[in-house]
């Protein structure tokens, strides 16, 4: 993102950042941090204890939509279970897909890391959340929802859950349970999960549904007592800096180890302001389609005041993202698009009204071919310097005054609040 012309102009631009800045973590630190696990009685169990050779393990890893540096902890943990006579043959992958397409084998590759996708290739399984031979009853939560479950888990005698613990828009976090909950659910089970996001009653998200919050929010409750159906034997779980370097190691308890990793997260990612500005220039990169990008955009959102404007630049290469999205997101009229997501709960189609809501106030910088901008409805500009002298100019007009701005370069890793 280049505004190197409006530094001067703007003097007062400042970039968003969080106040923490962590070291990235040695060969060394990802053992010792192996070693040292959360268990609600105190105890140092870990991955190497719980395994015994012969017994067949499933480990689920995070797919290409998200960065979890899963290949830094794979090799560790295959050669201490190696170490202690367990078989590579024993040990499959299952990738936590949800309802996103597969990743390629070249995703793969940089998911898993060249070894290890060498080793698994053949035993390495994407989640298919319509394939019914699949997938188990695993139980009903209080609110009566049947969950049902990736069989694999069940069929293991040992899981292994990986993730990372990063701010999520309506889970609070990502990691933890997430990996089950939404990653190895069923299609419906997903779908209702999201429907949580929504008020019962009024056209607005539930009051208690935020970004960083667990306790209360009722999307993370059922996400967690849906996994809690079928729990893992233990965790691992990866904290990234906003530049994706390994910056934390977290294993042991589902509930327990996943809130330690999160209190790091937050220091990782969270950005405190004084006050919102009139402006904010972001960047969605490496977000490869509008999708992702949306994380940008909900992010720089909560930077801006009421009648602020987000600049946001997101290339998005590989298009708008998904069929589904484009349906949910050419429904123009708000009030109809809550209805129907009532009637209908999709995830994509809760990314749709929050695509809708904050494109409202939003130019958009982009490679989206132009039938594909008509469908998100966003004001686009030719460049980054052409939005900005627009932005620039109807704040100008409308307060009287030059406009006050912040600038996320790392606008989908960074949360203001």
């Amino acid at each position: 993102m280049d505004i190197t012309a409006y530094q001067e102009r703007m003097s007062y631009l400042s970039e968003v950042e969080c106040s923490h800045r962590l070291k990235a973590l040695t060969t060394d630190d990802i053992d010792q941090a192996l070693h040292n696990t959360y268990w609600p009685d105190g105890s140092k169990t870990t991955v190497f204890d719980l395994i015994a050779p012969g017994e067949s393990v499933c480990i689920v890893v995070s797919d290409h939509t998200r960065k979890t540096a899963v290949d830094l902890i794979l090799d560790p943990v295959i050669s201490g279970l190696k170490a202690k006579g367990c078989r590579a043959s024993d040990i499959s992958i299952l990738i936590a897909s949800g309802i996103h397409r597969h990743p390629t084998d070249a995703e793969l590759v940089r998911i898993l890391g060249k070894k290890m996708f060498d080793l698994f290739k053949g035993r390495i399984t994407c989640h298919n959340p319509d394939e019914q031979n699949g997938l188990f009853e695993a139980g009903t939560t209080k609110r009566g929802h049947r969950v049902r479950l990736n069989r694999m888990l069940k069929e293991s005698n040992h899981v292994i859950l990986t993730g990372t613990a990063l701010y999520h828009y309506h889970a609070g976090f990502g990691g933890g349970r997430k990996s089950i909950v939404p990653g190895l659910a069923s299609r419906e089970t997903i779908a209702y999960n999201h429907s949580l996001t929504l008020d019962p009653s009024a056209d607005c998200v539930h009051p208690s549904v935020q970004i960083g919050r667990l306790d209360g929010n009722p999307v993370a409750d059922e996400m967690m007592e849906g996994a809690m159906f079928c729990p893992p034997d233990i965790i691992i779980n990866t904290v990234l800096s906003t530049s994706g370097e390994l910056v934390g190691v977290f294993s042991g308890d589902m509930r327990l180890a996943h809130r330690e990793a999160c209190k790091l997260a937050e220091m990782t990612c969270r950005a405190d302001l004084a006050q919102k500005a009139d402006l904010v220039v972001a960047s969605a990169s490496p977000a490869t389609n509008w999708i992702q990008s949306h994380k940008a955009l909900f992010n720089s959102s909560r930077a801006i005041n009421s009648d602020g404007i987000i600049v946001l630049e997101a290339p998005c290469p590989e298009g708008i993202g998904d069929e589904r999205f484009k349906h949910w997101v050419s429904i123009k009229d708000i009030p109809m698009l809550y209805r129907e997501l009532r009637k209908a709960p999709e995830v994509l189609g809760q990314t749709a009204l929050s695509t809708r809501l904050r494109g409202q106030k939003t130019l958009l910088v982009t490679s989206l071919t132009q039938a594909e901008r008509n469908i998100l409805g966003i004001e686009t500009a030719p460049d980054i310097n052409a939005a900005l002298d627009i932005a620039i100019n109807r704040l100008t007009l409308r307060l009287g005054r030059k406009p006050t701005c912040y600038t996320m370069s790392k606008a989908p890793y960074i949360v203001p609040f």
